[in-house]
């Protein structure tokens, strides 16, 4: 599984994506900061809406499509959204009721659902059914996808934690503390939920395509013109 892919996409398409997770986790954040209590199933809907539009994202520069804009990201994830937040409420369920009896159970559950957004994104499948193929697809894959999760929580850690302390209103003033501030924290999501989305658009395709490089080639100058020179006769014909 290529972490270099990973960062190729993450760069390539940081500015999209960012400002796409950064528009509904502020959103999220207004809400809990109105309503002064975490929004849980605002929070669910508003996540997996954020990795459904993050890998069609990923999907059009896979295929060499012309990049969809934030709306119409927004709106194939909106199409398939009780599905996204399905496969969350499963899964949550699902390490939920193992987490009592064994962390190693936990890690197998994650490792093996851990396709499922892609799945249902890209194949339309339900939750149960893209449960079970990326179950399938991570099957004898499981210690190189276990690496990427664990590259991604890692990294997303330590970046949710850098984010807000660079810049919260939480610090001590003389005895008083203030609370963290709901604008760091959604910066801190909008940066490392596209990575983590990335990363797992990444493990889907290594598996379902091996084949196909993740990113088109990029052209020469010669090829370009060659194409245009072809579409140009086919069109005098």
């Amino acid at each position: 599984m290529s972490f270099r892919d990973t960062g190729k996409l993450y760069r390539s398409l940081f500015g999209r994506t960012v400002l796409t997770g950064l528009i509904v986790f502020a959103v999220v954040a207004l809400f809990e900061t109105i309503a002064s209590t975490p929004v849980v199933f605002l929070s669910l809907i508003g996540t997996a809406l954020v990795q459904g539009a993050l890998v069609k994202a990923v999907a059009d520069e896979h295929n060499s499509r012309p990049q969809s804009s934030i709306g119409d990201l927004y709106r194939s994830a909106w199409q398939r959204a009780g599905r996204l937040v399905g496969v969350s409420l499963l899964t949550g369920i699902g390490v939920g009721s193992d987490c009592c009896f064994s962390s190693f159970r936990v890690v197998i559950l994650f490792t093996r659902w851990s396709l499922a957004v892609p799945v249902v994104m890209l194949e339309g499948l339900g939750p149960r059914a893209a449960m079970k193929r990326s179950t399938a697809l991570v099957k004898g894959h499981g210690w190189a996808v276990f690496r990427v999760l664990l590259n991604v929580t890692i990294l997303a850690g330590l970046s949710s934690l850098a984010i807000p302390a660079t810049s919260r209103e939480g610090l001590r003033i003389g005895t008083r503390e203030l609370p963290d501030s709901g604008q760091a924290l959604s910066i801190a999501g909008a940066i490392t939920t596209p990575y983590a989305a990335h990363a797992l658009s990444v493990v889907y395709y290594r598996l379902t395509d091996p084949d196909r490089p993740l990113l088109p080639e990029p052209q020469s100058r010669w090829q370009s013109i060659w194409q245009q020179h072809e579409r140009h006769s086919d069109t005098k014909l």
